[in-house]
C-alpha cells in the first residue's frame, strides 16, 4: 500500500496532537449500551459520546443537530433551504463491552509502535472521527461545496440499530452515503444474518450429571473461555477469541467442551453428540446441509457462540451469515430438518442480505479514488459484516479495515495503525471533494 500523500501528510501532521487529543477524549467515554434514562434512550454513556461529538463539531465550525438524543450530526455545505438533498456519512459511537483480555486500558488511547489501542478505535469511533477531521481539513482550506454533506453519529449500532428508525421518522435519508464501519474497498453487498438459539428438552433427569457450565458468551464474539463441572470436577477450556463474523480466526472453546461432554449418559449425552456430529469444529455448516455458496459472496459462515444449562434444558446459540443469493427461510428450513423432535428453534436476530448497485456513480468514483490513493485493487466487494447500511437507505460500507486486516474488533487490544488512520482520512478527504465540490 502507498504511504500517505505528502501534501495531505503535511496538513494532517500540523494538527496531529490536536486530533489525537480529540480521539483520546472520545475513547475515554465507555459508551456501552445501557438502560434507558431521561434524554438517554440507550444509556448515559452513549449519550455522553454523542454530546462530545456534537460539541466538537460545533467547535470545528460545523452546523449541528440531533434527533431524540440518539442520532446527531455535523453538516457542511449549502443550507438545507438551498439544497434539499445531502450526502450522508453514518457511523456509531456506541461500543461493545470489555472483558479481562486487555493488555492496555480499554478506555484510554494508547499509541505504541505505530499502533493505536483502545475500545472503539476501529469500531467505530476512530473511523467516524476521521471523516469529521477530513471534512475539517477541507473546510480550513476554504473549499466551497456545491452539495450538502451530513456526518451522522449513531449510538445503538451494536445492539441492533434502534436509533436509525427514530432518525428516519424525522429526517429524510441521504441521496447516497457511506458508513465507515466495515472494510475497504467499497462494499456493495452484505450477507444475510440469522442468529438462533436451539433448545433441547431433557426429561430423563440426565442433566443432573452437569453441576455447572460457565463461560463468556455473547453474540458479538466466539468465546475463548468456558468451564464445565461434572461430578464435582471442573474442567477449564481456554482458546482465543475472534469476532463472530470471523469464526475461522478463533480457537473456539465450545467445540472442545462439547467433545468433553458427549460421553454423558441419556438425553444430555445425546444433545452433546448431536452438536459434535452436526457442528463440531465446522464453520460452514456442512454437516447440517448448510454449505451454501455463491460467486457474489462466498460460502455460508456458521459461528457457535454460546452454550447454556437451564432447568431441564440445554441451549446452544449460533449465528449464520449466508450468501446474498440465498433466502433466510431456505437456511432455517434445512436446519430444522436436521433437528430431533426434542429440539426447538428461536430466532434472536435477523438481518436480510442487501445488494446495492455497484455501478452507481459515487461507488465508481470512490473505488477509483481508493485505488489511486492506496495502489490497491478498488473493485467493490461483499462482506459478512452487519452495518448501518442495512438500516438506512442508499448507504454502503466503505472502510476502515484494509485488506488482510480481520478479527480486530469486539475483543481485547482492539487496534488501528496510526498510518492507516491517516490514510483513511486522506481517502475520505479526496472522496468528499470529488463528490461534493
Amino acid at each position: 500500500m502507498k504511504t500517505v500523500r505528502a501534501d495531505f501528510n503535511k496538513s494532517f501532521s500540523e494538527s496531529k496532537e490536536e486530533f489525537l487529543n480529540y480521539f483520546q477524549q472520545l475513547v475515554a467515554i465507555p459508551s456501552v449500551c445501557g438502560n434507558e434514562t431521561f434524554n438517554a434512550p440507550f444509556g448515559i454513556e452513549p449519550k455522553r459520546a454523542l454530546k462530545f461529538m456534537l460539541d466538537l463539531s460545533s467547535k470545528l465550525g460545523f452546523r449541528i443537530g440531533q434527533v431524540d438524543n440518539c442520532v446527531g450530526w455535523a453538516e457542511f455545505g449549502p443550507l438545507a433551504s438551498e439544497c434539499d438533498e445531502y450526502f450522508g456519512v453514518l457511523g456509531h459511537l456506541d461500543v461493545v463491552d470489555v472483558v479481562n483480555d486487555w493488555n492496555y486500558d480499554p478506555f484510554d488511547l494508547t499509541l505504541e509502535d505505530g499502533y493505536i489501542y483502545g475500545r472503539g478505535v476501529l469500531d467505530n469511533k476512530g473511523p467516524i472521527l476521521s471523516t469529521l477531521l477530513a471534512l475539517y481539513l477541507i473546510k480550513k482550506q476554504g473549499i466551497t461545496f456545491k452539495k450538502r454533506i451530513r456526518i451522522m453519529f449513531g449510538t445503538d449500532e451494536e445492539m441492533g440499530s434502534r436509533d436509525i428508525p427514530r432518525y428516519l421518522k424525522v429526517e429524510q435519508p441521504p441521496y447516497a452515503g457511506i458508513t465507515p464501519d466495515c472494510k475497504f474497498p467499497i462494499v456493495y453487498g452484505e450477507r444475510g444474518l440469522v442468529d438462533i438459539t436451539i433448545t433441547g428438552r431433557i426429561t430423563d433427569g440426565s442433566i443432573k450429571q452437569i453441576d455447572e457450565l460457565t463461560g463468556e458468551f455473547d453474540h458479538s464474539f466466539l468465546p475463548d473461555y468456558a468451564t464445565v463441572t461434572l461430578k464435582g470436577i471442573q474442567t477449564i477450556f481456554k482458546g482465543s477469541k475472534s469476532p463472530s463474523n470471523a469464526p475461522d480466526l478463533a480457537d473456539n472453546v465450545l467445540p472442545k467442551l462439547v467433545e468433553h461432554c458427549q460421553s454423558l449418559q441419556g438425553q444430555t449425552g445425546d444433545f452433546f453428540k448431536w452438536i459434535q456430529e452436526k457442528i463440531g469444529m465446522q464453520t460452514n455448516g456442512q454437516n447440517l446441509g448448510l454449505n451454501y455458496q455463491d460467486t457474489e459472496s462466498g460460502e455460508l459462515q456458521l459461528s457457535f457462540y454460546a452454550l447454556k444449562l437451564l432447568d431441564n434444558q440445554m441451549q446452544l446459540s449460533i449465528s449464520m451469515r449466508y450468501p446474498v443469493t440465498i433466502a433466510e427461510q431456505i437456511v432455517l428450513t434445512q436446519l430444522e430438518t436436521q433437528m430431533p423432535n426434542s429440539m426447538t428453534l428461536k430466532i434472536n436476530r435477523s438481518f436480510p442480505s442487501i445488494i446495492r448497485n455497484k455501478e452507481a456513480d459515487f461507488i465508481k468514483k470512490f473505488s477509483k479514488i481508493y485505488a489511486e490513493d492506496t495502489g490497491l485493487n478498488g473493485e467493490p466487494v461483499t462482506t459478512t459484516g452487519v452495518t448501518y447500511a442495512r438500516a438506512m437507505p442508499n448507504i454502503v460500507a466503505f472502510g476502515p479495515s484494509f485488506p488482510g486486516q480481520k478479527g480486530i474488533a469486539h475483543k481485547g487490544n482492539e487496534w488501528i495503525k496510526y498510518s492507516d488512520w491517516q490514510m483513511m482520512t486522506e481517502i475520505y478527504y479526496d472522496c468528499f471533494i470529488a463528490e461534493l465540490c
